[in-house]
């Protein structure tokens, strides 16, 4: 048997696990909003964290069952998802249930997540062949994936979601939560993270200043790192213009971002030129570390007006503000 869901496509924009999740609810009819919205909403943007040699993998280093959980739940999504090792024992029980329950939510029409060496989409399938097909966002062809190659990563995890149903909530509300919760990625390291290793938020800057000032960094990294943190702060300045609609306040939350992004931009050409020589010449570095001084000084800024502006709930919340 053969099953492919034609319609569904992702492309890449926010350089995220956004651009599989966005394809997805949307295509289902379950956020009629832009991709910049959805990563306001869900919070996903405002996840700041870096390895402290900017390696590539930046990005994607947190837990993605957990995050990627409540990614779906604060918009009304039930999802489910796994994950692992390949070289665990139980890996091959493991796979074959995996690529069950991809097929099953491929036949109702909903398309899997999954992580491919980046996340990507399964739309559809091939029994006779044995075959998964991926949409990477990448080219309009279908990649082909065999089912035996699932899980077959350059790093060693293993990784799916399906979404299942959702439900209306009040969109208003959903909005003041992901602004309690970029406070708190701003000002909280990731429990899961050690941070010998990495640094999160407000922190994610200075290990970048401290990386660059050192040379002592994954120079390809730090291209990744600063293109998808570039794509990440254009998503929160698109999702504070929907937000100062609501909450004219907002506004000079907004105008700070968007100097956090005229800031990204020019640090992402700084950042390629670097890669493309190879090396970090005097001037390069002190000007790549000016620039995100600004970047960082205008973010804070852009959080204490948030706080101003969320102060009766962090009031309510002073203990935990990420309770969610």
């Amino acid at each position: 048997m053969a099953v492919i869901i034609a319609d569904l496509k992702m492309s890449i924009e926010s350089e995220s696990y956004i651009d599989a999740m966005h394809a997805i609810v949307a295509y289902k009819g379950w956020f009629s909003f832009s991709k910049p919205v959805l990563a306001g909403m869900t919070a996903s943007a405002f996840r700041f964290t870096v390895n402290r040699r900017l390696t590539a993998e930046s990005h994607t280093a947190y837990n993605w069952i957990a995050e990627n959980f409540l990614a779906a739940d604060f918009i009304g999504v039930a999802a489910s998802s796994a994950a692992g090792f390949s070289f665990d024992a139980t890996f091959p029980l493991y796979k074959q249930n995996a690529i069950a329950q991809i097929k099953e939510a491929i036949a109702d029409g909903t398309g899997a997540i999954i992580w491919n060496d980046k996340f990507v989409l399964a739309v559809g399938y091939d029994d006779a062949q044995e075959i998964l097909f991926l949409s990477n966002g990448r080219t309009e062809e279908l990649e082909l994936l065999p089912y035996e190659s699932f899980g077959s990563n350059a790093s060693p995890y293993w990784y799916y979601q399906v979404f299942e149903s959702q439900i209306p909530l009040d969109h208003l509300e959903i909005c003041r939560e992901s602004l309690m919760q970029a406070i708190n990625k701003w000002e909280t390291h990731d429990p899961m993270l050690p941070e010998k290793d990495y640094a999160c938020g407000r922190a994610a800057y200075d290990a970048l200043v401290m990386a660059i000032k050192s040379g002592d960094f994954d120079h390809r990294g730090l291209t990744v790192v600063i293109r998808s943190y570039a794509a990440a702060k254009r998503d929160i300045r698109l999702y504070f213009v929907e937000l100062k609609t609501y909450w004219p306040k907002l506004q000079l939350a907004e105008e700070q971002y968007v100097l956090v992004e005229a800031v990204f931009r020019e640090a992402e050409q700084l950042a390629g030129s670097i890669c493309r020589r190879n090396g970090l010449d005097f001037e390069a570095g002190k000007q790549l570390i000016d620039i995100l001084a600004k970047a960082q000084q205008a973010e804070n800024r852009a959080i204490e007006i948030i706080k101003v502006f969320m102060r009766e709930t962090i009031d309510i919340r002073r203990n935990d503000i990420a309770l969610r």
